[in-house]
């Protein structure tokens, strides 16, 4: 009688270490700073002038529901707020002295993000390792047939899934990912990762300083 009892306990204690394993493989993520480096990998030889968003830095500021991402080019400054208790979105462009404020709602939101939102995610065995985690490749496939290459961790799962357009596609935190800014196509590519508490001041609509401007589209 006692070796079957010995045998189930044996197996109950090797589920629960190795439910812990998986449980701790995977870190949830409700406060982080993720700073990505903006790469053009294809550039155009008989261009004068380097793309604007060659060299650029996108820094997204992870705080539970909410999240702030600040998209610093050659060009000036854009930040995209998204606020989930009011259920609003906050566009800041800074050009020099120029500065402008655009708010959207959710379904704006959404719509702006829909080619994003619609892809088709193709989920591959490639790996590789950034910043010291194990990635996965999968493959985002537009209307248009386009294709997007994701490479993302599920060693980091972040409860935000708004401050990239298809955070929400994959099992984990995207790493590396390619999308269109302007006319070219673009890789991100994480530089940072610092999972310290985030400042609540930079959620914070400014109330004046800013050319108020009506969303034209969509």
């Amino acid at each position: 009688v006692r070796k079957p009892m010995a045998r189930k306990i044996l197996l109950g204690v090797l589920f629960f270490w190795g439910s812990s394993l998986t449980l701790q493989a995977q870190r949830r993520l409700t406060e982080a700073t993720l700073v990505y480096t903006i790469h053009v990998d294809d550039k155009d030889s008989a261009a004068t002038q380097p793309h604007f968003a060659d060299g650029a830095v996108s820094t997204s500021y992870l705080k539970g529901a909410n999240s702030r991402t600040d998209l610093v080019t050659q060009s000036g400054k854009q930040s995209t707020i998204f606020i989930s208790k009011s259920a609003q979105v906050v566009l800041l462009k800074e050009y020099g002295n120029q500065r402008y404020l655009t708010r959207m709602t959710i379904s704006q939101w959404e719509r702006s993000n829909k080619k994003y939102r619609e892809a088709v995610i193709t989920l591959l065995s490639d790996t590789l390792r950034l910043k010291g985690y194990l990635c996965y490749k999968a493959l985002a496939t537009l209307a248009d047939s386009t294709t997007y290459t994701i490479w993302y961790t599920k060693e980091l799962n972040p409860l935000n899934k708004e401050f990239l357009p298809m955070a929400g596609s994959v099992p984990g935190l995207i790493l590396s990912f390619e999308t269109l800014l302007g006319d070219k196509k673009v890789r991100y590519e994480i530089d940072q990762i610092v999972l310290n508490p985030v400042q609540q001041v930079l959620f914070d609509i400014p109330e004046s300083g800013y050319r108020v401007l009506e969303l034209q589209h969509p």
